[in-house]
């Protein structure tokens, strides 16, 4: 009897597992080629231009939008405000400071992406097909990464 208690003791100790836990996942690419967090650094005429990705943190109306920031020095930001449909497709939400969906009769800008390209305004992102963006065009000039 003790012979099988033993022997179900040490089958049972074998059974249990120490593997390491399974690594987080990471989230999946935008269709800006960025996760949400994401600061990606672009060189240009004024010196370093940092744009930064924040995903659905912004109330607008009804919806949660996103946000890319565009930082040029220490002082100079524009944060421009977005959403993706279900489908895909991308609507600009608004500029901050300057006009936002639900102000003054205003209505959501559907954005397209043409040969790569996203405008937001006088804003302007080249898309690469497997990463960041390339390239960056604002008014004070074009940024490359």
């Amino acid at each position: 009897m003790r012979l099988v208690a033993a022997i179900v003791a040490l089958l049972l100790m074998g059974c249990t597992s120490t593997a390491p836990p399974a690594p987080e996942p990471t989230p999946d690419k935008t269709w800006i080629g960025m996760v949400p967090g994401d600061a990606v650094p672009f060189e240009g005429p004024a010196g370093e231009l940092l744009l930064i990705y924040v995903d659905e943190t912004y109330s607008i109306g009804d919806v949660n939008a996103s946000a890319l920031t565009w930082r040029l020095g220490e002082d100079d930001y524009t944060t421009d405000y977005f959403i993706e449909d279900d489908d895909g497709t991308l609507w600009w939400y608004g500029r901050r400071g300057e006009w936002r969906v639900g102000r003054h009769g205003e209505e959501p800008r559907r954005l397209e992406i043409v040969d790569h390209r996203i405008r937001f305004g006088d804003r302007a992102i080249t898309l690469s097909d497997d990463g960041p963006p390339t390239q960056l065009e604002i008014p004070e000039g074009v940024f490359t990464s």
